[in-house]
């Protein structure tokens, strides 16, 4: 699904991953310039990039220098 919104919206997505879960997101830009993503968009909680050294990060539809300079 997010290859399709991807071509459709060219929002662009990452694979996180912690200790115990891992999932797919969409990267989003705030006004003031801070990158982040949903990780659990139910509980609310959000997580800004760059990531720290606990969480793994792999950049699924573009380059993290895109978003992160």
């Amino acid at each position: 699904m997010w290859r399709l919104f991807n071509w459709l919206f060219g929002w662009d997505y990452i694979l996180w991953q912690n200790g115990c879960n891992s999932g797919i997101a969409r990267v989003h830009m705030s006004p003031d310039g801070n990158v982040w993503y949903w990780r659990y968009k139910i509980t609310g909680t959000v997580d800004f990039l760059p990531a720290n050294d606990h969480r793994k990060i792999i950049w699924l539809t573009c380059k993290p220098e895109k978003y992160i300079k």
